[in-house]
């Protein structure tokens, strides 16, 4: 009897065991595409009839969707930012999961160029609320976790900059890459951890090309002359 006792306790530990085991997560990336819907529809620079046309586009082709200007559907073309008609372009959705990965991770290559924390003051303000990774113009800049975009706009000091809002082990951060060279994300998309979203240069306020990258506990709320809810993302990163 106690010998099936025994068995019997070790069989419900090792089932409940099993059953505690949690299920692999995964992250969810929403990407937006067009398709165009009819032959021979011109390409051209800006939106309107006005701009000039710089190429052609016909049924079945599909590009990565930048945005919308009025009746133009912005797309990459080349590489480059260019216009067609909405009237023969079908926006659509394409969602990948991707297995995820817990934490954040440096959102460039290169090296630290300036730290978190107390500043001289002589670029106008006297405390780093993030870190600098100085790296060529053009690297690429990459989510540092799964999230989605609310911010991506050329403004102020930080020049071309994207903010994202994430949630992770529960916990909501908002992280910033400014001085952009260039972003190719838009506010609403949903990005997974390491997907590119933009490439380092010295737009607004800044000297030299490097990646100015903030996270903050929450919110973005941001002081020159202390932390705020800043935090160093040298502790975060996996």
């Amino acid at each position: 009897m106690k010998r099936l006792l025994t068995t019997m306790t070790m069989t419900a530990l090792m089932v409940s065991g099993f059953s505690a085991l949690p299920t692999q997560k995964a992250e969810a990336a929403t990407t937006y595409k067009v398709k165009i819907t009819a032959d021979g529809v011109r390409v051209r620079t800006g939106p309107s009839t006005a701009y000039r046309v710089v190429g052609s586009v016909n049924s079945g082709q599909t590009f990565n969707y930048l945005g919308v200007s009025g009746s133009w559907t912005k797309i990459s073309y080349g590489g480059t930012a260019r216009y067609v008609s909405s009237t023969y372009a079908k926006k659509y959705s394409v969602t990948t999961s991707t297995k995820a990965s817990s934490g954040f991770s440096r959102p460039a290559s290169g090296p630290i160029t300036q730290g978190y924390g107390g500043a001289s003051g002589v670029y106008g303000y006297t405390f780093h609320n993030g870190i600098d990774i100085g790296a060529p113009t053009g690297t690429p800049v990459y989510a540092s976790a799964g999230g989605t975009v609310i911010t991506s706009r050329y403004y102020g000091a930080y020049g071309n900059h994207i903010m994202m809002k994430h949630t992770v082990n529960g916990v909501s951060y908002t992280t910033v890459y400014a001085h952009l060279n260039s972003r190719s994300v838009y506010v609403g998309q949903t990005i997974a951890k390491g997907t590119k979203i933009g490439t380092i240069g010295a737009t607004g306020n800044a000297f030299g090309a490097h990646l100015h990258f903030e996270m903050h506990r929450g919110s973005y709320v941001y002081s020159g002359t202390y932390a705020a809810n800043s935090v160093n993302p040298l502790n975060y990163f996996n």
